[in-house]
C-alpha cells in the first residue's frame, strides 16, 4: 500500500484543530504515576474514545497499579502486528500545575507531561482513528498504553504484560518524547535502584562503647566496593547516591540506609550486578550487624541492535521520500518501556512522538508542528510496512 501523503496532510489540516483539543484533554488530566485512581480515568477516557470509533478496546489487571490498555485495529488478520506503544502517567502528581494547565505560545505547547508523553498517547489516538478512516486492513495494529512507566512498574505485573502483549510482534513504534535534535533511539541502558539496609546495636557511645555495633561503619566497607562493580567502558554504572544513618553525635548508630543508582547497556549486567551486589552485602565486617538488600524496579536494557538500525533505515526511506528530514540513531541513558518489547525480540524504535525538551521538569515543551509532522511520518510508516517486510526488517 503506498501512503496517500496529499490525504494525510489533508487530514491534519482537517482535524489539526480536534487533535489539539485532544491533547489538551490529556494533559489537563492531570495523573501521576503513583495516583491509580487518577491514572485510570486517563485509561478510560483512552478507551471510551478509542470505543467510540469502533477500534476493540480491553483492559489488563496490572495487580498494584494503574490498568493496561490495548486497543486493536485488524486483529483478525493473521499476520504479525504492528505495536504503537506508551505511557499515559506523568512524574507530576495531581496539582502540582495550576486547574487546566496546557497552553500554546510561539508554536509551543506546555504543561505536564505535554511531552513525556501526552502528545504521543493523542498522536497514538489519531494513528488508529485515520488508519481506520484510510481503510487501512493489511495487518493489525495493536496499541499497548500503560499508566506506570514512570516509577519503573513499581507495584504489579506491567512489565510481564508488557512483554506478553508485544511477543511475535513485526515492530514497535515506541511513541514517547521525541527528541529536539531529531535523533530516533535505537538503544538505552536499563537500570534499577537498589536499597541497601545495614542493621546493627545501638548503644550510648560513652558508656557501652564496646556493646554497640556501628552500622555506619559497617556500611562503610562495602560502598567502595559497591561503587567499584563499575564497568564504564561496558556501561555498567553503579553509583552511591543516598547515605542515612546515625541519629545523635553520643550514640552509637543501630542502623544506616543507602540507595545505589544501577545502570547497564547489556541484558546480561542485570543478573550479574544484582549477584555481585547481594554477594558483597552478605560478608559481614562487624560482628553483630546485619545487612538487607533490596532491588527495587530492575528495568531490562533497550539493547542497540542491527534490527532497530534497519527499522531506522525504513523510517528515514518513508521520512525523506515525503520530503520530511532523515533521523540519526542516538543511544541514551534513560529508560523506557522500548526495552520489554526488544528483550523479546521485537525491533524497536523509540522517541517517535512529537520533539521537545525539558521532560520531568516544570520547563517541559513540545514543537506543536513535530507533534503533526512526526504523526505523518508514522501513518505513512505503518501504510507503507510490507516495504519494510520485503526490503529492511531482519
Amino acid at each position: 500500500m503506498i501512503a496517500p501523503i496529499a490525504e494525510l496532510r489533508e487530514f491534519v489540516e482537517k482535524n489539526k484543530h480536534e487533535m489539539l483539543l485532544f491533547w489538551e484533554s490529556l494533559v489537563n488530566m492531570q495523573a501521576g504515576s503513583f495516583e491509580v485512581e487518577k491514572v485510570n480515568r486517563v485509561i478510560d477516557f483512552l478507551k471510551k474514545h478509542f470505543e467510540a470509533e469502533g477500534i476493540d478496546c480491553h483492559l489488563l489487571d496490572t495487580k498494584g497499579s494503574a490498568n493496561m490498555l490495548v486497543a486493536e485495529l485488524n486483529k483478525d488478520v493473521d499476520k504479525a502486528p504492528i505495536l504503537l506503544a506508551g505511557h499515559c502517567d506523568t512524574v507530576f502528581p495531581s496539582g502540582s500545575y495550576p486547574q487546566d494547565p496546557f497552553y500554546i505560545k510561539d508554536g509551543f505547547a506546555y504543561g505536564p507531561g505535554v511531552v513525556d508523553m501526552k502528545n504521543g498517547i493523542a498522536q497514538i489516538f489519531y494513528l488508529m482513528v485515520a488508519l481506520k478512516h484510510f481503510g487501512y486492513t493489511e495487518r493489525p495494529v495493536k496499541v499497548i498504553i500503560v499508566g506506570d512507566e514512570e516509577n519503573s512498574h513499581g507495584p504489579g505485573i506491567s512489565d510481564e504484560l508488557l512483554m506478553e502483549q508485544g511477543r511475535g510482534a513485526l515492530c514497535c513504534f515506541n511513541m514517547e518524547s521525541g527528541r529536539m535534535d531529531n535523533c530516533l533511539t535505537v538503544g538505552r541502558k536499563g537500570g534499577m535502584d537498589c536499597h541497601i539496609t545495614v542493621h546493627g546495636v545501638a548503644a550510648h557511645a560513652g558508656n557501652d562503647y564496646l556493646k554497640g555495633r556501628n552500622a555506619i561503619i559497617e556500611m562503610s566497607h562495602k560502598l567502595p566496593l559497591l561503587q567499584a562493580l563499575t564497568i564504564y567502558d561496558e556501561g555498567l554504572t553503579v553509583s552511591v547516591d543516598v547515605i542515612k544513618g546515625g541519629m545523635v553525635s553520643n550514640a552509637v548508630p543501630d542502623k544506616c540506609y543507602t540507595e545505589l543508582d544501577v545502570r547497564y547497556k547489556k541484558l546480561e549486567h542485570m543478573e550479574y550486578i544484582k549477584q555481585k551486589i547481594s554477594e558483597i552485602c552478605a560478608k559481614t565486617y562487624i560482628e553483630g550487624t546485619t545487612t538487607e538488600v533490596e532491588f527495587v524496579n530492575p528495568m531490562p536494557s533497550f539493547e542497540e541492535s542491527e534490527a532497530n538500525h534497519c527499522l531506522l533505515d525504513y523510517i528515514n526511506s518513508v521520512a525523506t521520500k515525503y520530503g520530511y528530514p532523515a533521523s540519526a540513531p542516538i543511544y541514551v541513558g534513560g529508560m523506557s518501556d522500548a526495552a520489554y518489547f526488544a528483550s523479546v525480540g521485537v525491533p524497536t524504535i523509540c522517541s517517535m512522538g512529537g520533539q521537545g525538551a525539558g521532560a520531568h521538569t516544570k520547563e517541559e515543551y513540545a514543537s506543536v508542528e513535530s507533534f503533526f509532522r512526526r504523526w505523518i511520518i508514522a501513518m505513512a510508516c505503518i501504510m507503507e510496512i510490507e516495504d519494510y517486510v520485503a526490503n529492511f526488517a531482519k
